[in-house]
């Protein structure tokens, strides 16, 4: 903020001053101008510290692009982490839900062996009885064998009769 002074160029001590009117106006003049010097200091310090402060904003705008550029390459890798973590899960899933289905084929093959063996362990179950029933019929078989050969034997001596009366019919 400045002020203007206005003083005279020229004082003349024949003007009918008094002289220590002129030093008051000299000592406030004085004063005037050491409160001038002290403002254009002050300016000067405010100058040198907008300058400070635009360079720090400039400092800082550089930062902040930088660290802007950083995040936006962050979130492009994020982005890539994420969709490549997005194909392996679905690609486990998939696997998952394959060895899932083996798992309930597997389970269902077994039970169905399961359920063969215990249809085979009840016909192994019934064998016994079968086995009683082929050996007495294998028992049956021995004893018609032997009528056979009972029925044979008297075959044979019937029919050694019959020709023994052909013979002694034609004679």
């Amino acid at each position: 903020m400045e002020k203007t002074v206005k003083i005279r160029a020229y004082t003349d001590p024949a003007s009918g001053q008094p002289a220590s009117r002129n030093k008051d106006h000299d000592l406030e003049l004085a004063a005037r101008d050491a409160q001038l010097e002290d403002e254009r200091s002050k300016s000067l310090e405010q100058l040198k510290t907008i300058v400070q402060l635009r360079e720090s904003l400039k400092l800082e705008q550089s930062r902040t692009a930088e660290a802007s550029k950083r995040v936006n390459e962050l979130e492009l890798g994020l982005q890539q982490v994420t969709a490549s973590c997005n194909k392996d899960l679905a690609r486990k899933n998939a696997q998952i839900e394959a060895e899932m289905k083996r798992a309930v084929d597997a389970e269902n093959k077994c039970k169905e062996l399961q359920d063969q063996l215990k249809q085979e362990q009840a016909r192994l179950a019934s064998m016994p009885d079968q086995t009683r029933l082929l050996e007495a019929k294998d028992n049956e078989l021995v004893d018609l064998r032997a009528k056979l050969q009972d029925v044979s034997a008297v075959l044979s001596k019937i029919i050694s009769i019959a020709e023994a009366a052909k013979l002694v019919g034609k004679s």
